[in-house]
């Protein structure tokens, strides 16, 4: 069997889509942060392979991530503009 794989573009995605993203990017950030505060390894997947980082090496994954974040609450925000909401995950407006 051949597994067919598609571009796509982000045009379709809604803003709980980008919130989602927000809250493991910063899962993964918290994650490091706390192996380097504990001194101990943090374990992360390339090309396949798993790979333990000493917390010295993180801070490359770190800057990644934190540029994610940025271009993603840049996202969220221009989204909630464009809707005129301002709503995060399980809030509702007031009746």
């Amino acid at each position: 069997m051949k597994t067919k794989i598609e571009d796509w573009d982000e045009s379709f995605l809604e803003v709980e889509d980008y919130q989602v993203e927000r809250a493991l990017t910063n899962g993964a950030l918290d994650a490091i942060q706390r192996a380097r505060r504990f001194g101990t390894d943090f374990v992360v997947e390339e090309d396949g392979k798993t790979r333990s980082l000493r917390p010295d090496e993180t801070a490359p994954y770190e800057m990644h991530l934190i540029e994610n974040l940025e271009r993603l609450n840049r996202k969220i925000a221009e989204l909630q503009g464009q809707s005129g909401q301002t709503f995060s995950l399980n809030e509702r407006p007031e009746k």
